[in-house]
């Protein structure tokens, strides 16, 4: 017999919510639940069981997925002067008009709590609500409260999944259909036109490695960083010591070695070798040793890193005289705990820790995010390697290794045109320095 334990993930004022069952496999299984029933959506888990856990998606991956047909289901149910029922629209041969598409991509450009007040609006519910959608309403110059659009990408992705939603769904119905009865090519026409009309409302992401190749910290926001977290400081935003120490180190771990949150919180003691001042980066998908709800997944390659003595000193003094005291902490090998009780950290928790010490730095105007010093780590990385007059290649390839990225990966190459497009700028400022002191302007 099966036996699970399911974590409830509420979705703020939604008529759905996210239920993640975790199994003694250590598996994770995220699945939507309607609010009114009770009972999970019978095709959307069908849909993430069959199209995206049969693909090895990692549960983070499917709970965006159930969000974005969250979008798809109220609009459905909601954006409606009565419900389209899409089994009933199967049986006429029938999927989506062009209008309703056009509609449902207007949707997928706003943010799910702002879908989420029209849900809940007592005008919006009411019997006699006007077949008008919800984003006409919020064009109207009447609309007393602005609402705000995702970004580009999150609208290609919301678009994208409910696209393979409905045609994955109607190809089900179709398959039942006898070729012969004239519903089964109406119905395929539809589908395909609904899956062409979608495709072509997928907005067009331009990626620019030079305008858009991400940046680090500053060197003086970098040092504000350091001087505010050393422990005893007393600017330090953390009053009790072990939470100092821990965060502290937790810091350094990121910065130095450029991990990703997963990267950090998935370390175990046992990870580290304290004879050769190594350590491993691992995968361990689905660990069924992890109690943690949501479970920290390394997504990069696994990888061997010497550590700074230093470093491992710090590690050591932690674990010997911080980390051991707390009273879960033996029961499990992971590096970083939580400092009440000892359980491995979780995600949350390091979000917090970067929350609270930019609360601490009003003065800095830049972002602070575990991946804002992964990219630090990346631009340190780009000026060692240009003092040093290493071979873009080799760059490429040392770099790919170390941030774990695999030896077909392009991501390599935007931090080197991130560095070039520096140095390129430092040049045309000399080239004008030169200029305007050869004139005397």
């Amino acid at each position: 017999m099966l036996y699970y334990v399911t974590i409830k993930m509420e979705i703020n004022m939604t008529p759905y919510f996210i239920k993640t069952i975790l199994f003694p496999s250590g598996e994770r299984l995220p699945i939507l639940i309607e609010k009114e029933s009770g009972m999970p959506d019978y095709w959307s888990t069908l849909f993430v069981i069959t199209h995206s856990r049969a693909n090895n998606l990692s549960p983070n991956t499917i709970e965006q997925i159930l969000r974005h047909l969250i979008i798809l289901k109220i609009y459905l149910k909601y954006f409606h002067s009565e419900v389209i029922d899409l089994e009933q629209r199967f049986k006429k041969g029938l999927l989506l008009h062009t209008y309703e598409i056009e509609s449902l991509c207007d949707i997928c450009k706003m943010r799910l709590e702002d879908l989420n007040k029209m849900c809940i609006s007592t005008n919006y519910q009411s019997k006699e609500k006007n077949p008008v959608t919800f984003f006409e309403a919020v064009r109207s110059s009447n609309s007393r409260e602005p609402f705000k659009s995702v970004n580009e990408e999150s609208t290609a992705n919301r678009i994208r999944t409910i696209r393979d939603y409905l045609v994955w769904l109607s190809t089900i119905y179709l398959s039942r259909l006898n070729e012969r009865d004239i519903r089964f090519q109406l119905l395929k026409d539809s589908i395909d036109s609904v899956k062409s009309t979608l495709t072509a409302r997928i907005p067009n992401i331009s990626h620019n490695t030079f305008v858009d190749a991400p940046k680090g910290l500053s060197k003086e926001a970098i040092e504000q960083v350091f001087n505010i977290i050393k422990r005893n400081s007393e600017d330090n935003p953390w009053k009790n010591i072990y939470t100092q120490v821990r965060n502290e180190l937790l810091i350094l771990w990121i910065y130095q070695f450029g991990l990703r949150r997963s990267e950090v919180l998935n370390l175990k003691i046992s990870d580290i070798d304290f004879r050769s001042i190594t350590c491993v980066i691992l995968r361990r998908p689905n660990d069924p040793s992890d109690p943690r709800k949501n479970q920290p997944r390394v997504k990069t390659g696994e990888r061997k890193l010497d550590i700074p003595k230093k470093l491992l000193s710090l590690t050591q003094d932690y674990i010997l005289n911080y980390r051991t005291h707390l009273p879960e902490s033996k029961k499990h090998e992971y590096l970083f705990v939580a400092a009440k009780s000892g359980k491995p950290m979780s995600l949350d928790t390091l979000n917090k820790v970067f929350s609270q010490l930019k609360s601490a730095l009003p003065n800095l105007t830049e972002k602070l995010t575990p991946h804002i010093l992964r990219h630090t780590w990346n631009d340190n990385f780009s000026a060692l390697m240009d003092k040093n007059d290493y071979p873009e290649e080799k760059e490429k390839q040392m770099r790919s290794y170390l941030m774990g990225w695999s030896k077909t990966s392009h991501s390599a190459a935007v931090y080197t045109q991130r560095h070039i497009q520096k140095k390129a700028n430092e040049a045309i400022l000399d080239l004008g320095n030169i200029f305007f002191k050869a004139h005397k302007l």
